[in-house]
């Protein structure tokens, strides 16, 4: 049995439908194994104190761990600050990055403090830094998620917030490849269009994907965007020319591509759901993240199988999925397994009073923000 035929499992990543993981759903983790899961609030007991809500999580993981068969897992998540938070308190809600973007040593402070948070729940990715540049004003969706205004700013800020993560031992993910900030409308309710040419992307939306993937960065997420003027028509997910020939080719990234939320409206416009796999194999997507509030871990099964399909109709595509599926282990090799662990209130204390200092120094009055499908 080849790689390619073991580890398919291994290019998604799924989401429990609750607190608690139901007997389908561990039935289904058994047969799919896949590469790990991604959080969002309802995996949390929202209304309970922490003691609680903490041993019902400890629990899921658990279970999922068990479920899988598998002890090293990916436990990630999309935790950001302001709105992009998922955890129930005492966990810090920091402000967003515009907050405090301009200000390397707040950047670093903020990462570290989310670093040891995210530890101890044990989380070993975090779909962060944002290196999408606020670019167009009229944005709905980066707004203050960004870092800043400029490409260089947003590079430095995104370095510097990458870097910290690692240290505290949690592996980022750059996003929203090749650059969301430049858009008019969600990609989680459209498909949004963005006509700048090729060089003008070169010389800002792709600055700071490029001064992190030289940093180093271990994955990248793609955005549910169309580059008109560089794949017409189709969602940089589904789009080889930009995840393969710009992002691998031209920018030289090695690491592992994941796909944004497969449930969103963006790429959903992309084509038939249980073709979805397929196209974003075939565009250079690694692991592909099924999550939301319209897919689940079935869904995940039946694009498995999709995939399965094509490593039996085309022998020609086989080495293709053993090198996507030796990039999600050698990732999950990597990666670090934490204990669920309740933080100290002198730690929480802390965290508690950075995020009011930044909050109190924001200068960003111009943004208002309210982005949907942060759940």
């Amino acid at each position: 049995m080849t790689q390619a035929h073991h580890d398919l499992g291994l290019r998604f990543l799924v989401e429990p439908a609750s607190f608690e993981l139901s007997a389908e759903e561990a039935r289904q983790l058994s047969v799919l194994r896949p590469a790990g899961i991604m959080l969002r609030k309802r995996n949390f007991r929202q209304d309970a104190g922490y003691e609680e809500w903490l041993g019902l999580y400890a629990k899921l993981v658990r279970d999922v761990r068990e479920a899988i068969g598998r002890e090293r897992i990916i436990v990630s998540v999309d935790h950001e600050g302001g709105q992009v938070h998922r955890f129930p308190p005492p966990i810090t809600r920091f402000p967003y990055p515009a907050f405090y973007g301009a200000e390397i040593a707040a950047v670093q402070a903020v990462a570290a403090a989310m670093g040891e948070e995210l530890r101890s729940l044990g989380i070993n990715v975090s779909f962060s830094p944002t290196a999408d540049i606020h670019s167009n004003p009229s944005n709905p969706v980066i707004n203050q998620r960004a870092f800043g205004t400029s490409a260089g700013q947003v590079s430095e800020a995104a370095k510097a917030f990458a870097s910290r993560l690692r240290l505290a031992g949690i592996t980022p993910c750059a996003k929203h490849f090749p650059g969301h900030g430049d858009t008019s409308a969600d990609s989680h309710v459209g498909l949004p269009s963005v006509g700048r040419t090729l060089a003008e992307l070169e010389a800002r939306e792709f600055v700071p994907f490029r001064a992190l993937i030289s940093d180093g960065i271990e994955m990248v997420m793609s955005a549910h965007i169309v580059l008109a003027q560089v794949a017409p028509g189709v969602p940089a997910t589904l789009s080889p020319e930009i995840m393969t020939g710009i992002l691998r080719g031209s920018l030289g990234f090695a690491g592992v591509t994941v796909a944004d939320a497969l449930g969103m409206a963006g790429v959903a416009a992309g084509g038939r759901p249980e073709e979805l796999a397929v196209r974003a194999h075939r565009a250079g997507i690694d692991l592909m993240l099924v999550a939301g509030d319209n897919v689940c871990i079935a869904d995940a099964l039946r694009l498995k199988g999709t995939l399965e399909q094509l490593r039996d109709s085309d022998p020609a595509a086989e080495r293709g999925l053993q090198e996507a599926g030796q990039r999600v282990a050698a990732l999950l090799n990597s990666l670090k397994q934490y204990p669920v662990s309740a933080l100290s209130e002198q730690s929480l204390a802390v965290h508690r009073k950075l995020a009011l200092q930044l909050g109190k120094n924001v200068q960003w009055a111009h943004f208002d923000f309210n982005p949907v499908g942060f759940t």
